[in-house]
């Protein structure tokens, strides 16, 4: 072989290696070349000489980012498993110096033909290469990149063969074969470098990157983008902004690392993320490695099992490649039918107590469940301003009745903790609802009507006097702001299981109602400390019929025994887990009415009579349970005065609990009426109610001053010290009246330990 052959042979053969550059790898190539030029082998220099050892250092070295080590190569010496054994050479796969296609830098493959499904949702307002022959197919580089992964050509098909000659209109493609190329030669639809001509599965591509979009307002300027991240000449994000083609440090070509979400954040500023900072940002909790995986990417040292949610960072919940169409690229997948579901699955494939302690997907399994799990695909946000935060307007509400998780939390922003039950401030948003919204009547309007105006608020604080209260959260879905005058139907059914409309909260625990539950305000009904002669002279008044006081020597008062009479609470105190031990909120429960059980001073009073957290059991007493305190209540129970002989305090069918169809003894009296008119159930949450009538003639006091709108109460005359209560009880037929089982006889019962005539009992 002459000299000069024996150079140019040795020349291209360390070209096809990649380290034909400048410097170090520069100088080590042109030593190989000078060996080569002596009349050794390349693979003899390899293996035996400083400089081949210097090479294969380079080479195999993850710094030696050159497309000669990475699986773009797809010459006869890639060390990859796909390849052809027709050439060494490793450009010419998608570069030619001549009669190059014109679409990109001397490309030397046919523009693939397809049309390509685009990525599109709700929240993304930057239309798709705008300038494209068919407006939002792909452009640019990233139309390179699918002339292979979309699938439609073979790998190894190019435009112009190696060596002299004329080029052929149709060269053969040279056999490129291995894992994932099929018989074809294409790309196989089984891997995971297929991506096909569905792209809406798949981070958008060919928009333009700036910020003049509404939906942009969460991205980071283009100036600050990192060095690493390039945008195309029309400041477009293409496939090479995230994947350098010829080869990183990193897998998949990627540009930067995914560790801690580090290549995702130079793009995307999520709102919360980093200055709340989120839990999911920070959570170092582990998989416990049963059940499904929560992992799509194996992130830090080899293994599932030791990566956490900050580490997995935004790819704990969010797939670039394979997520759901139109769904923000979420990645949830259902572990019965292993498809990728999106939505509840991303949130429960953590919270089912593999990852996150606490088992929300057991929960939304109970017999009684806002249903997370029922429906899907129906959770639409959108951008109304920029600046704004993705939200459902009214509209879609209204229209696409549902429940999802980022309904009520919002995993850039939710914080760990529950709120503080009890106290003055007992009705503000937990930590885990942080970054969620909801909406506030503005205003709230006369008492007992419904309000018809709501601002939109954002929960950025658990601090007092932040506009936060839990409630708000509740109003989105259960009031006007999403069902006009037409409520929907109660998910559990009237008490006797017939449909029944709900009532609007709005009406219910309006501030200028006569009675209601504080959910929105402070409560009413709070008479001096020294009101009643039979409280112990300890200052708290009526605090001494709640369960606050209930059992002095417990220390720090947490959960129900921090409610007092001047508490205010949210509705998941109520509304929540009838299970001990479950994660709080009204996730699911198997009571009615997403009902909690009897939770405090277990083993004293019926478990369904939940009202027995906040209120003492020996003040109101229970089915034959009358305590030596019952006379610090303001009427003595039983009101009718004929203590255990009451058919109030009576175990059996139609008496104690069983006097309606609640089950709950206190709703015989007090809220639980039902509205036959417009088949309503109202009450339980607070009233307006004006005086009932006996004979048909008003009598007494208003009944919605003490929520005496009762299941089975007609009318109330409030007791005074010199005379007994009056009770008139509608008459019913007990086998089909929606709410009471029982008729009872009226009566005028005890007297008063103090006089309260008043709304407020002040006096």
């Amino acid at each position: 072989m002459n000299e000069d052959k024996r150079t140019r042979d040795g020349f291209r053969a360390v070209r096809a290696t990649g380290v034909f550059r400048r410097g170090r790898r520069g100088a080590v190539a042109a030593a190989i070349a000078g060996r080569l030029r002596a009349g050794g082998s390349l693979g003899a220099i390899l293996a035996g000489t400083a400089a081949g050892a210097a090479l294969l250092a380079l080479w195999a070295a993850p710094s030696a980012a050159s497309v000669a080590s990475t699986k773009h190569n797809l010459g006869s010496l890639s060390p990859a498993e796909v390849r052809t054994s027709e050439t060494t050479e490793i450009c010419i796969f998608c570069h030619t110096p001549h009669n190059a296609e014109p679409t990109g830098p001397l490309w030397n493959r046919q523009a693939s033909g397809a049309t390509y499904n685009v990525y599109a949702s709700s929240t993304l307002a930057a239309t798709l290469s705008p300038n494209a022959p068919q407006l939002g197919q792909p452009t640019g580089s990233s139309k390179l990149c699918l002339s292979c992964h979309d699938g439609t050509i073979a790998v190894g098909a190019v435009l112009n063969r190696p060596g002299k000659g004329q080029p052929l209109a149709t060269p053969t493609p040279f056999a490129v074969t291995g894992p994932g190329v099929d018989a074809s030669g294409l790309i196989s639809t089984t891997s995971t470098s297929y991506i096909g001509t569905e792209l809406r599965d798949d981070h958008p591509i060919s928009f333009s990157y700036n910020l003049s979009y509404p939906s942009n307002t969460e991205i980071k300027a283009p100036i600050t983008l990192p060095p690493e991240v390039k945008l195309d000449s029309a400041n477009m994000v293409q496939c090479v902004s995230c994947h350098d083609p010829h080869g990183t440090p990193y897998p998949k070509f990627l540009v930067k690392t995914l560790d801690g979400g580090a290549l995702c954040t130079a793009c995307h500023a999520k709102r919360y993320w980093n200055t709340n900072p989120a839990v999911h940002n920070t959570s170092m909790a582990l998989w416990n490695g049963t059940g499904q995986n929560p992992w799509k990417e194996d992130l830090g040292v080899a293994g599932f099992t030791d990566d956490t949610p900050q580490l997995q960072s935004c790819l704990a919940c969010h797939s670039s490649h394979g997520g759901v169409a139109g769904k923000s690229l979420l990645r949830g997948t259902n572990p019965v039918t292993q498809t990728v579901d999106g939505e509840e699955w991303t949130c429960l494939n953590c919270h089912n107590g593999n990852v996150a302690a606490k088992d929300i997907d057991a929960t939304l399994s109970h017999l009684y469940t806002h249903d997370v799990k029922g429906g899907y695909g129906l959770h639409t946000p959108s951008r109304q301003l920029a600046g704004d935060p993705a939200r459902e307007d009214a509209t879609n509400i209204a229209a696409n009745r549902h429940v999802e998780c980022s309904d009520c939390h919002n995993g850039h922003a939710a914080m760990s903790g529950n709120h503080t039950v009890g106290g003055s401030f007992g009705n503000i948003i937990a930590p885990n609802l942080l970054g969620s919204w909801g909406v506030k009547p503005s205003p709230w309007g006369a008492a007992g009507t419904v309000a018809t105006n709501y601002n939109i608020i954002d929960f950025t604080s658990t601090l007092p006097g932040g506009n936060n209260l839990e409630g708000y959260l509740c109003l989105k879905c259960h009031s006007y702001y999403a069902y006009g005058f037409n409520p929907v139907n109660v998910p559990s059914g009237n008490a006797d299981g017939s449909l029944v409309r709900q009532s609007d909260p709005t009406a219910d625990f309006n501030p200028s109602n006569a009675g209601y539950h504080p959910v929105f305000a402070p409560g009413k009904n709070a008479p001096p400390a020294t009101a009643n002669p039979n409280w112990p002279a300890n200052g708290l008044g009526l605090t001494n019929t709640f369960t606050y006081v209930e059992f002095p020597g417990i220390g720090t008062r947490t959960g129900f025994f921090n409610v007092r009479y001047d508490s205010t609470i949210t509705c998941s105190d109520c509304h929540a887990s009838s299970m001990p031990g479950d994660p709080k909120g009204p996730h699911g429960s198997n009571e009615r009415w997403l009902l909690t059980k009897k939770e405090v001073n277990a083993g004293i009073g019926t478990q369904k009579n939940f009202c027995y957290n906040c209120h003492r059991r020996d003040v109101y007493g229970d089915e034959g349970f009358i305590g030596p305190e019952a006379n610090f209540s303001r009427v003595p129970h039983p009101v009718d005065g004929l203590g255990l002989n009451s058919p109030f305090y009576q175990t059996g069918p139609g008496l104690g609990n069983n006097g309606n169809k609640f089950l709950n003894l206190c709703l015989t009296c007090h809220g639980g009426a039902y509205d036959s008119l417009n088949n309503v159930m109202k009450g339980i949450h607070g009233s307006n109610a004006a005086a009932g009538s006996v004979g048909g003639v008003p009598t007494g006091q208003a009944l919605g001053l003490r929520l005496m709108n009762g299941a089975c109460v007609e009318s109330h005359t409030p007791a005074t010290t010199t005379t007994g209560v009056q009770m008139t009880f509608r008459a019913v037929n007990t086998a089909t009246d929606p709410v009471c089982s029982a008729n009872y006889s009226s009566f005028t019962g005890n007297t008063a330990n103090y006089n309260c005539n008043a709304a407020d009992c002040s006096f």
